[in-house]
């Protein structure tokens, strides 16, 4: 820009002598100060500031929030920031997710030394933040030159931002055994005198101690150890491939926000109801393990992770155990080609194969039925997909595919 506004200038002089015209050389030689100054002091001060970056800490507090809440960004530094009139020093942060989402928030750098600042800004949509470096700027008020210096920091994830729950419950029937709890209580049998007390009116007579009564003619009862009572197993995975013939790089991000809303909702419906809950999503890394979750706010943090993925991309599911029952939640897809979800399907069939009894799968194929959502802009094309998919996989044994648009 700097040099854009030089050459402007120039030929603004040159025509002005040319054509003896005072005007346009009075123009050029304001321009042509301004221009001077903005260089000269924003240079200065790009120097002076140049090794600021390395002493100056950013961080997030707190790194988990839901979407739509806002965070603090604190800012530390042992010095104060000298500036000029006219040339600005501002701090950006930096945050984005693996599938495109990105975060910006400019702030100005305290002037004071020794002070911590804290600057708060909105995180309106879910996901998992990283960045490689924040920056510290400095530029005229101009626009004509700007000097940017990284910001290092660890690496790792910066800020997790969970889904809200969907506002009903999708009817899960996926889960190893067909029941949450066990109804009757099961006692180890023990012959311990501690572990018996006096016979009253209602105990079970099975529990009575008959060598004891045949010993002193009182009935006695085995308290025994309480076993507890088995649970119901269910893992919920996340499948975050989208089809690039029906979505959008956009449209797939706010399709994967709509499955984790109703995974999270599926998943506290679960736990409420007695069943052990593991979450997992879609990655790149083939060996990997379903989250185990036991409070609302580690499921909500765990669907901060899920990312959209295209469908050409080689993706996988983590692979589930033997004894639980398995809730799929999916985009539609027109493709044929080999995906996340047929891979899970083939090495599941495969670890089961031979059981009498193997937990269910169940599939989802989820899409938005209102296109003023900002989901898809042809919800008919979506709807057939889904309805196509549930057909497709529901044909496979021990699958229960469903479409569903919401």
């Amino acid at each position: 820009m700097g040099i854009f506004v030089l050459l402007i200038i120039i030929l603004s002089s040159i025509a002005g002598t040319i054509r003896r015209e005072l005007a346009l050389t009075l123009i050029g030689a304001v321009f042509l100060a301004s221009w001077f100054y903005c260089f000269a002091m924003t240079l200065l001060l790009a120097l002076l500031h140049s090794r600021r970056a390395l002493r100056i800490s950013l961080r997030i507090s707190p790194q988990e929030i839901s979407a739509g809440e806002c965070t603090d960004v604190v800012y530390s530094d042992n010095a104060a920031f000298f500036q000029l009139p006219g040339i600005l020093v501002r701090c950006r942060l930096l945050l984005a997710t693996t599938d495109g989402r990105r975060i910006a928030h400019d702030f100005r750098p305290s002037k004071k030394t020794a002070l911590m600042r804290q600057e708060t800004f909105e995180v309106k949509n879910r996901g998992a933040y990283f960045s490689d470096y924040d920056e510290l700027a400095i530029f005229d008020i101009l626009g004509f030159f700007r000097f940017a210096f990284r910001i290092p920091h660890g690496t790792g994830v910066r800020l997790l931002a969970s889904p809200g729950a969907a506002e009903s419950p999708l009817p899960v029937n996926a889960r190893s055994g067909e029941s949450s709890r066990q109804p009757e209580v099961t006692l180890i049998r023990t012959d311990n005198l501690i572990d018996h007390r006096p016979y009253v009116p209602g105990d079970d007579p099975r529990r009575i101690n008959w060598k004891l009564y045949g010993h002193g003619g009182e009935l006695f009862v085995r308290e025994g150890e309480r076993e507890p009572p088995p649970h119901s197993n269910i893992v919920i995975l996340i499948d975050t491939q989208f089809d690039k013939m029906l979505y959008t790089a956009g449209m797939a991000r706010n399709g994967t926000d709509l499955l984790c809303e109703n995974g999270l909702a599926a998943g506290l419906a679960c736990a409420a109801n007695g069943l052990n809950v593991q979450i997992g999503c879609t990655s790149k890394a083939e060996s990997q393990e379903a989250k185990k979750t036991v409070t609302a706010a580690e499921m909500a943090a765990a669907l901060a992770w899920p990312a959209a993925i295209p469908l050409s991309e080689a993706a996988h599911l983590p692979a589930a155990s033997n004894d639980r029952g398995v809730l799929i939640l999916a985009m539609p897809r027109a493709n044929a080609q080999q995906s996340a979800l047929d891979r899970f399907l083939a090495g599941h069939a495969g670890r089961n194969a031979g059981r009498s009894a193997a937990p269910a799968v169940e599939i989802f194929f989820l899409y938005k039925s209102d296109a003023k959502k900002g989901i898809t802009a042809g919800s008919g094309e979506l709807a057939g997909a889904a309805e196509t998919c549930a057909g497709v996989y529901g044909r496979r044994p021990g699958v229960r595919a469903r479409a569903i648009g919401l």
